[in-house]
């Protein structure tokens, strides 16, 4: 028969093992972000994904793939990419992204929305371009394919939204099962985008928004209200400026970074913003923001406002400047 004290010791050896296996599970299952849904596609992503111009430039793949690695076992699980180069554009600044990224998605495809670009103005081509990025990721299929940088003037508004444009391709992409859902991004002439969603069908819009960019291109008072009527997943870029290469390109000040990410973080709708980080500082500073955020007020907003639009007339239409036919200046607005 046992005793009492036997009892009490069973039971106190059975709660230190159940302790200790909560405790190795916990170590072993990965962080979880907030998480939102991404518009129409049904799909909860993390508040933070991780762009990869940065990442894709590291000179090092054991260096890029820790990196990889770390943002995920962080929750940062929506991988945002492009290729290293396009017919439109020789460079597109994601250099070796696609190559890092496909290593880790040998082990890790299931724990992650793998999001690809295709900057092609031709329909057939277009869907070769899907072809290529899927072989150089080793994937038969990404979470979301982007029509890239719809805004620029290399992309005719007749043939971008025609029936054998590249929308339309990439909308063929998904019926064949080499994607689940179609969208498009861009930077600049956020009028055109607003023409865009009314003409063809979309799950996913990513465009510039940021605290300074909100008095030059505003996407979130030209755009994103008309998207949130048609349940578009909605995703910020470039929050913390940039747009641009070399000396010149406008980066937001540190003392205001924070301040932007809460900016889009805020914005009614929004699923998550996409987020270049190359180092682990910057990427841990970004988890905990996130992890932390707290909506901005439009008080706070209305505070900024001096400084930012002080800022967006030394910036200017810096998101035209890529783009060969770019608006040189546009009037500021929200002042």
């Amino acid at each position: 028969m046992i005793t009492r004290r036997e009892f009490v010791r069973a039971g106190a050896a059975g709660t230190a093992l159940l302790l200790s296996a909560s405790s190795q599970q916990a170590k072993e299952e990965p962080a979880k972000l907030p998480q939102r849904p991404l518009g129409k596609t049904g799909v909860q992503v993390p508040i933070l994904g991780l762009g990869t111009v940065a990442l894709g430039n590291l000179p090092s793949e054991k260096d890029a793939i820790a990196l990889l690695n770390k943002a995920i076992d962080l929750g940062v699980t929506y991988i945002d990419t492009a290729p290293p180069k396009t017919r439109q554009a020789l460079m597109t600044g994601y250099n070796k992204a696609h190559k890092y990224i496909s290593a880790v998605l040998k082990e890790r495809r299931k724990e992650l929305f793998v999001v690809t670009k295709c900057l092609e103005t031709d329909g057939t081509k277009t869907l070769d371009l899907v072809q290529s990025n899927l072989k150089e990721l080793g994937l038969e299929q990404v979470d979301l394919l982007y029509t890239h940088s719809i805004g620029h003037a290399t992309y005719e508004f007749a043939d971008l939204i025609g029936d054998k444009g590249p929308m339309a391709s990439l909308e063929k992409a998904k019926k064949d099962g080499l994607c689940r859902f179609v969208g498009i991004t861009g930077h600049n002439r956020p009028e055109k985008f607003a023409q865009v969603i009314q003409k063809r069908d979309i799950d996913v819009m990513m465009n510039a928004v940021n605290v300074v960019d909100r008095h030059t291109y505003a996407f979130e008072d030209i755009v994103w209200p008309i998207a949130r009527k048609k349940n578009i997943g909605l995703v910020a870029m470039k929050v913390f400026g940039g747009g641009g290469v070399g000396v010149g390109t406008p980066k937001m000040p540190d003392e205001l970074r924070h301040a932007s990410f809460r900016f889009a973080q805020s914005i009614p709708g929004i699923a998550l913003t996409v987020i270049g980080m190359g180092n682990q500082k910057e990427l841990e500073q970004n988890v905990q923001w996130a992890k932390e955020i707290k909506p901005m007020t439009a008080e706070e907003a209305n505070e900024l406002k001096k400084k930012t639009v002080a800022l967006a007339r030394e910036w200017g239409a810096h998101l035209d400047r890529l783009d060969g036919k770019g608006e040189k200046t546009r009037p500021l607005i929200n002042t």
